[in-house]
This record gives C-alpha cells, sequence and structure tokens, in this order.
C-alpha cells in the first residue's frame, strides 16, 4: 500500500514538472511570433507614393528705390538749464542735505518768490543743499540788531527834545509879540504925555528880553531837529547793517536755484566753502537738448529755425522727434562745423551726456534694397537666399543659393545692399 502511493506522488511530481515545461516553450513561441509581426496588420505591396511637390516660396525682385538722403550729425544730450551752485562767503560746511541723484526744487516753484514770508535771512524759500557756519553772522546780526534798538530809543528821547523846544519857542513867540505889543503901547502914550519915560524903558527891556528868550527857544529846537536827524541817518545805517548780516546769514543756506536734478555734489562737511568755488551742479530734467556740431555744407538744410528734426540715441535705441531752437551764427574755422541745439521732448531716461544723432534731410540718394526680412543674421554675417536659374532642371526650374552681403542704411522695410546682390535678382523672402 505505502509502495503504491509513492509511485504515485512521483507520476504527480513529473507531470507538473512537464506541465511547467509546455508553457515555458509556448511563451517562448508566442514570444517569437511577437517579434516577428505575425500579430501585425499586413500591408499588401504595391507601387511607391509619389514625392510632395515643394511649396513654392515668396520672393522679392531686388530694385533701386528713391529715399530721403540723411546726414547725421553727432551730438550729446545736455540740461536746458544748468548751474553751478557756489557759495558767496567763505565758511565751513556745516551740514550737506542732499546727494547726488536727488531731486529739488527751487526757489522760483510756486508762490515762494513772489511770497515775502518766504524770504528769510535774504534768501528765497527752496529745497536746501547744504548748510554753513553761521555763528560769525549770527553774531553780526544781534550786534545790528542792538544798534538799530539803540537807535530807535535816542530817535525817541531826541523827538521829545525837539517837541519840548518847539513848544518853549511857541510861549517865547507868544510872550515876545506881547511884549513887542507892550512896548509899542507905551510909545504911544510917551508920546501922549500919558506915560513916564521909566515905564517906557521897563516896556523896551521886557520886549528885548522876549526876544532874546526867543531866539533861545528857536536856537534849542533847530539843535533838537538836528540830533534828531543825526539819530535818524544812525539808525539807518544800523538798518542798513542789519539787513546786510541777515543777507549774509541767508548766505549761509545753500539752496537750489530752481527746480532739477543734482548731478554732482562737490562738498562734503567739514570742507571749507570758498566764493565762487562751485559746491554742486544742479540741473534741469524737464527740458532736454541735444547739442550737435553740424558741418557748415548743411546750413542750407538747417533753415527755417523751429522746424521738427529726428535725434536718435544710440544707447535707448530709440529715435525721438525734436525741435530746431538754435543755430549758432558762426563757423568753427578749425573745424568748419556750427553749434546747433534740438529741443527733445521731456524724458527722465535722457540724461545728461547721453550720445546721439541728429539726422539732417539734405534731398535723396537712389539705393539697391531688399526686404530687411530676407536678410539674416548670423554672428556679424548677413546671409540671402538668392532663387536662381537650375540649367539641370526643367524649363523654368530654379535652385536656391546662399550668399554673403553687405548691408548699409535701413528704410523702414528696406535695407540697401552694398554689396553681394545685382538688380533684378530675386531673393527669397521666409
Amino acid at each position: 500500500m505505502q509502495k503504491e502511493t509513492g509511485e504515485r506522488s512521483k507520476r504527480s511530481i513529473l507531470l507538473r514538472e512537464v506541465a511547467k515545461g509546455l508553457g515555458v516553450l509556448a511563451l517562448l513561441l508566442l514570444m517569437m511570433f511577437w517579434l516577428a509581426g505575425v500579430f501585425l496588420e499586413r500591408v499588401e505591396p504595391g507601387p511607391p507614393e509619389a514625392a510632395p511637390a515643394e511649396t513654392p516660396r515668396a520672393t522679392y525682385r531686388v530694385e533701386r528705390r528713391s529715399f530721403p538722403l540723411i546726414a547725421d550729425a553727432t551730438g550729446t544730450v545736455r540740461a536746458h538749464l544748468q548751474a553751478q551752485v557756489s557759495s558767496r562767503i567763505m565758511a565751513q560746511v556745516k551740514e550737506v542735505t542732499t546727494a547726488e541723484g536727488d531731486f529739488v526744487e527751487g526757489g522760483e516753484s510756486g508762490q515762494a518768490a513772489a511770497d515775502p514770508a518766504a524770504r528769510k535771512g535774504g534768501g528765497i524759500r527752496g529745497s536746501l543743499l547744504a548748510r554753513l557756519d553761521d555763528s560769525e553772522i549770527q553774531a553780526k546780526v544781534k550786534q545790528a540788531e542792538s544798534a538799530v534798538a539803540g537807535a530807535e530809543r535816542a530817535a525817541r528821547a531826541a523827538r521829545a527834545r525837539l517837541e519840548a523846544a518847539e513848544a518853549q519857542a511857541n510861549v517865547s513867540a507868544a510872550s515876545q509879540a506881547k511884549a513887542a505889543s507892550d512896548h509899542r503901547r507905551f510909545e504911544d502914550l510917551f508920546k501922549n504925555r500919558a506915560a513916564t519915560g521909566q515905564q517906557l524903558e521897563h516896556a523896551r527891556a521886557a520886549r528885548d528880553m522876549a526876544s532874546g528868550q526867543l531866539t533861545a527857544a528857536r536856537g534849542e529846537a533847530e539843535a533838537a531837529r538836528q540830533e534828531l536827524e543825526r539819530i535818524r541817518w544812525q539808525r539807518e545805517e544800523a538798518e542798513a547793517a542789519l539787513t546786510e548780516a541777515r543777507a549774509m546769514l541767508g548766505f549761509t543756506r545753500i539752496v537750489a536755484p530752481f527746480t532739477g536734478r543734482v548731478v554732482k555734489k562737490l562738498v562734503d562737511v567739514g570742507d571749507m566753502a570758498k566764493p565762487g568755488q562751485p559746491l554742486f551742479l544742479v540741473e534741469t530734467d524737464a527740458r532736454p537738448e541735444l547739442h550737435a556740431s553740424v558741418s557748415e555744407s548743411l546750413l542750407s538744410h538747417l533753415q527755417p529755425v523751429g522746424r521738427e528734426m529726428e535725434v536718435h540715441v544710440d544707447a535707448l535705441d530709440r529715435t525721438l522727434t525734436g525741435r530746431l531752437s538754435e543755430v549758432s551764427p558762426a563757423s568753427d574755422p578749425a573745424t568748419r562745423t556750427m553749434r546747433v541745439k534740438v529741443e527733445l521732448p521731456a524724458d527722465p531716461q535722457l540724461v545728461d551726456g547721453l550720445f546721439g544723432r541728429l539726422r539732417i534731410p539734405a534731398g535723396e540718394e537712389v539705393s539697391l534694397v531688399a526686404p530687411v526680412r530676407a536678410v539674416r543674421e548670423v554672428g556679424q554675417l548677413h546671409l540671402v537666399d538668392v532663387a536662381v536659374a537650375d540649367a539641370n532642371a526643367k524649363a523654368g526650374g530654379q535652385k536656391i543659393q546662399r550668399r554673403f552681403v553687405t548691408t548699409g542704411r535701413r528704410h523702414g522695410e528696406f535695407v540697401e545692399i552694398v554689396s553681394g546682390l545685382r538688380e533684378g535678382e530675386e531673393v527669397v523672402i521666409p
């Protein structure tokens, strides 16, 4: 019984091993058939398909065209107003309140120039650039103020003395008039034997005394008047000294002369500012100009003043329209050029010192041109594809030939071809 059971186990193990081998074989056969493409749809053999027809390319026939002749004159962008701000006194710099590139407002902005309250210390209120040491000038201002106050007190006292002297002179005049009237009355009485000689002498003595008192009173009043006039002159001198001191005090405040931007700062705290020494360079950025040197042969093309002209700024790669504002009436004998100014539109990018080209229309020129789209740039090379006749092809067949060309000025959608092409040749437009 045990023997039969062992034989059955051996047979079942053998059957399993055979089944595994058959499965592996079937899997291998399936993979071989799949790799051979047995399960893919077969394409019946037939004639080859025709190659697609070549798409015709757009071409342009190179030709000569007439364009305006433009003469370029190099120049520099400058501000319409530029000022070197300097000190009017010698003093040490105590404070610098601005830096290069700061926007400042000048005294002419708003109503500062017309408002008396804006005038303080002899200056016009504006953006403060720097402050100088004012201790010595402050002392002079106080000294002048004291002199003015003393002159005013002396003038009040002299005016009181003059009023008292004039009042005394009026009293003396009245007494003298009464004494003179009494003397005439006693003279009449003495002639009529109604008064004695002694009474007449008393009346004459009283008249003479009143006349002397009147003369003295008038002299004292005149002296008081002269004293008051002298004190008035002293007060005017003290007021002038005070005005001068206050003006000097205003000079310790270095303010912007007009609204603009600080381009250069040439001073630091602790430096000694001297009269006429530049401390700041301020310029306006609202009205830029191009200053160009133009050949005298182009003078006839710069008329009239006020005409619109184009200016190309290389750094911005922009062409602006400006207005011809000034043409120098004299030519430089060394360079045979004239100074020309062109007003440009306000633009914060038009900073001082930029290089610009003034484009001056000077007639017409005929150039060989091709479309800009037909020219390809590869590094510093310019290439075009030229459609030329193919001798090996059928009648009318063409082939594409690549050429190097030298380009010139650009005229809108066209570019001048200096060399590399002939008139009548066709270039391919991609």
